[in-house]
């Protein structure tokens, strides 16, 4: 039955792919849930839809793998100044990129220079390349990167797709815009072609044969093509699985992924991202948000375990604060904050002024408590929301929107509530939605969308930021979850996961570190 819910259109538009991946070219097609693809630039996007395949064109400084560990990467070797201030990194003398031109230490320096300046637009390296400071050329391939004060993870910065190395020849002769739509990387596969919001065509980088020591493959990969297809309807993702139209799917829903792994004829990778767990953040600038007795409601009105075992089948667990558990420095006491009780949130209401109306909706001032989130994420998880918080007399207004409405009603603060969630795999992703540096403006897109400002919390985290001990950055940021919780401001909901379903018929796909991104560049058909 699945297999009908193919679109004659999606079926017609496939048919040149499936021909191909039937000749002598080993072609894979990748699902992806998105069609808000809108930047290829490393330096500029915050999507983990376009990460997934700048992963594919670009390489890092230094690779991490999702055990968490290092490897040399484009970088030889790096060394810390003893006071954390500076990186000295010895660079590969053997790479290109994709138009013919030389890696070299000015490729990097332009790439770092780039990402802080304000004309590049940068929204999500901007926060991952830290207080960087420039850097100085010290051969062809010897650069040292400097920082304004201390910062011990620098080197795990490096590993972030956000700071891949770009072509300056590339982004000097197309512009940003032109470099966005026609990437140039050093990475195993090069750009072809994009239709916006249907497909992005790579094709195998020959020259490749400097991938990180933990690969099976060495050299070029045995992937000769990735077709990058979006496919937003679940059900229909699954369906071109099943009828071999795809080879991998990201965001299976669980009760497929059980289902596909039963078969035998499938196999299924299940991540759970470190970082930021899927959250709302309440905007504390106006409104009935304003008010901490509200925003404790509104959380204790959600019975985040019921929710997440409805909607995720045992795959997701109930997220309980700002850092998801598979992150270093996790706190536990967050996880004794604000458990489900509608008495309570009942309770709260009524000491804020918000009594029960007669259509089920507390009014305060002849006003409703209507609470306004436009959304990107899961509308399921919101629909889930609403019935949990009608119940306490709470009216969620759900607009699913696109990224562009979302940016601008975030830099016009038109918005009652935020979500968010964020694939890093160190606690100083904090400081990107906490740091009072971060409240977003006209012009300068941030994720301090609860437009907070704490003084004392931002110098909890500039401090565990710099700490040099683990002790000491370990209280430091269990410091820090306490405040935010203490405070109100954030709804964590449920851990974010990646849900991958494949055929059995390939082997080799690896998750980024994160948990997130799929690397494909070890894929190969399966013995």
């Amino acid at each position: 039955m699945r297999k009908l819910m193919m679109t004659t259109a999606l079926a017609l538009s496939l048919a040149p792919i499936l021909a191909h991946a039937q000749s002598s070219d080993f072609t894979i097609v990748f699902a992806d849930d998105s069609t808000s693809d809108v930047t290829f630039d490393p330096r500029v996007t915050q999507s983990r839809h376009e990460e997934q395949v700048i992963a594919q064109i670009f390489d890092q400084l230094v690779v991490g793998d999702a055990d968490g560990k290092q490897y040399p990467g484009l970088a030889k070797s790096w060394k810390m100044a003893p006071d954390n201030t500076s990186v000295t990194l010895v660079l590969r003398d053997d790479v290109t990129f994709h138009d013919g031109t030389k890696f070299n230490a000015e490729a990097v320096k332009f790439t770092f220079d780039t990402i802080v300046d304000p004309a590049t637009g940068s929204q999500g390296a901007i926060d991952m390349i830290g207080p960087y400071a420039g850097a100085d050329i010290l051969g062809p391939y010897e650069i040292r990167i400097n920082y304004k004060r201390a910062f011990p993870t620098a080197v795990d910065s490096f590993t972030e797709n956000e700071l891949s190395i770009v072509s300056p020849t590339a982004v000097k002769t197309l512009g940003g815009t032109g470099f966005a739509q026609a990437p140039v990387g050093t990475g195993p596969f090069k750009f072809v072609s994009w239709e916006k919001g249907k497909q992005v065509v790579l094709e195998r980088n020959p020259d490749y044969k400097w991938g990180a020591s933990f690969y099976s493959t060495q050299g070029p990969s045995k992937v000769a093509r990735i077709i990058h297809r979006y496919i937003p309807n679940a059900g229909t993702r699954v369906a071109a699985l099943e009828a071999g139209e795809v080879q991998l799917t990201d965001l299976t829903p669980p009760l497929d992924m059980k289902r596909l792994a039963d078969s035998g004829k499938f196999t299924t990778m299940t991540g759970i991202a470190a970082g930021v767990p899927l959250s709302l953040m309440f905007n504390t600038s106006k409104g009935a948000l304003q008010d901490i007795k509200v925003r404790q409601a509104f959380i204790t009105a959600v019975d985040r375990p019921r929710l997440s075992q409805n909607l995720f089948f045992g795959f997701a667990k109930a997220a309980w604060g700002p850092l998801a558990p598979s992150t270093p420095a996790y706190w536990k006491g967050v996880e004794e904050y604000y458990k489900f009780n509608r008495d309570t949130a009942g309770k709260l209401l009524d000491e804020a002024g918000w009594k029960m109306g007669s259509g089920g909706i507390r009014e305060k001032d002849g006003q409703p408590l209507q609470i306004y989130y436009p959304t990107l994420l899961e509308p399921e998880t919101s629909v889930a929301l609403q019935a949990d918080l009608k119940r306490v007399g709470i009216d969620l207004k759900v607009e699913n929107v696109t990224k562009a409405k979302q940016d601008e009603l975030i830099l016009t603060n038109g918005y009652d509530v935020g979500g968010i969630r964020w694939v890093y795999n160190d606690p100083a992703v904090l400081r990107i939605p906490f740091d009072s540096n971060n409240i977003p403006e006209p012009g300068k897109f941030k994720f301090n969308w609860m437009r907070w400002k704490n003084a004392d919390l931002d110098k909890t985290l500039a401090s565990a930021a710099t700490a040099s001990s683990p002790e000491d950055r370990l209280k430091l940021y269990a410091d820090a979850q306490k405040m935010i919780m203490d405070a109100a401001v954030f709804m964590p909901i449920h851990d974010q996961i990646e849900t991958i379903a494949l055929t059995n018929k390939i082997t080799g796909a690896r998750f980024a570190p994160g948990n997130w991104q799929l690397r494909l560049y070890d894929v190969r058909p399966a013995s």
